[in-house]
């Protein structure tokens, strides 16, 4: 919808619009949508939004009777919760609303294993229960095809390596505690975008969609910029492979959607963190040694991030510009 609002207000800087003509150039390409495209949209957020209300009004009764249930009893309703979800995906042929069934089944699943867990006090470890949640609703995950169900199961991983890490960290080398275990999340969430790009960009027609690997990236970014502001602030106690991972996940995400698959969202995310770490860098430099001139040293450093984030957005309209197969006017530039 963008793209074609974009597309008439060129036509009109051209000329090729007049503006009595640009109404019914928006209402021919969709622009704003009709009202049978509104209903449909306006039906599922009421369904996800009603599945959402279900499991908190489920978890909040058990919470708030929790002393007044009994243990059977309260088994039975996490179990009828399953059911009934699962019972409504087997009728989603005639009614339009598995897939939030599935996924009202596996956080369900969640809630029954927590529900467990905290009555019979098994000694068991958290990292276990986000575990085997994660592995009982896998068939789900792999037959729903479902982009909000496999960002569910991958949260669940990512949680349960945390709890993992706390747990076993200091037992075995591999990602401590601290700043370590978010090499961890960086690294898993890196492959898991790789592969859902490699699987995308081969006719998965569900996972066409742009949120997942976008909400990956950021998780996977976002942390590996978090360890290069970490190995900058404390770069002479820090290991510095945080920052050649950092560089790897950069020059992996600018190559792969600058040439494999242009991304200008992703495009954009990269530049920002370049610029929040390089900030942080000069930032370093000027104040470690240089504790007289603190006010220069911020107007530098303002000064300085005034300049990239405008090189950025210059970059990133050429780029823009580029994969739209059009170069950019004098007036644009």
């Amino acid at each position: 919808m963008q793209e074609q609002q974009k597309w008439i207000a060129r036509w009109h800087e051209q000329g090729a619009l007049s503006a009595q003509q640009i109404p019914a150039a928006l209402r021919l390409a969709g622009v704003p949508p009709s009202g049978q495209e509104w209903r449909a949209w306006i039906d599922r957020l009421l369904l996800w939004l009603g599945v959402a209300a279900l499991l908190a009004g489920l978890i909040f009764f058990v919470a708030a009777n929790w002393s007044g249930m009994g243990r059977f009893g309260k088994f039975a309703l996490a179990e009828a919760a399953i059911i009934a979800s699962l019972v409504a995906y087997a009728l989603s042929a005639r009614f339009r609303y598995g897939n939030a069934a599935l996924l009202a089944a596996s956080l369900a699943v969640g809630a029954l294993l927590a529900l467990i867990g905290q009555t019979y006090q098994t000694g068991a470890d958290t990292f276990e229960l986000f575990a085997v949640w994660a592995l009982l609703i896998l068939p789900w995950v792999l037959m729903a095809r479902l982009p909000a169900l496999w960002v569910l199961w991958l949260a669940i991983l990512n949680v349960a390596y945390v709890f993992y890490v706390q747990t076993f960290g200091a037992r075995w080398g591999l990602f401590l505690h601290d700043e370590k275990m978010f090499v961890g999340i960086a690294l898993f969430d890196s492959c898991a975008l790789i592969v859902w790009e490699w699987f995308a960009a081969r006719g998965r027609e569900w996972m066409r969609g742009r949120w997942v690997p976008r909400l990956l990236a950021l998780t996977a970014g976002g942390v590996a910029t978090v360890l290069a502001i970490y190995f900058i602030v404390n770069y002479r106690y820090t290991n510095g492979w945080y920052f050649v991972l950092y560089i790897a996940v950069i020059v992996g995400m600018y190559g792969g959607y600058r040439y494999w698959v242009p991304d200008l969202f992703m495009l954009a995310g990269g530049a920002l963190s370049v610029i929040v770490v390089a900030t942080t860098g000069l930032g370093r430099i000027l104040f470690e040694n240089n504790t007289r001139e603190l006010i220069s040293a911020f107007l530098l450093l303002g000064l300085f991030s005034m300049l990239t984030t405008a090189g950025a957005a210059w970059w990133l309209r050429q780029v823009a510009y580029e994969l739209k197969g059009k170069p950019p006017t004098k007036k644009q530039r």
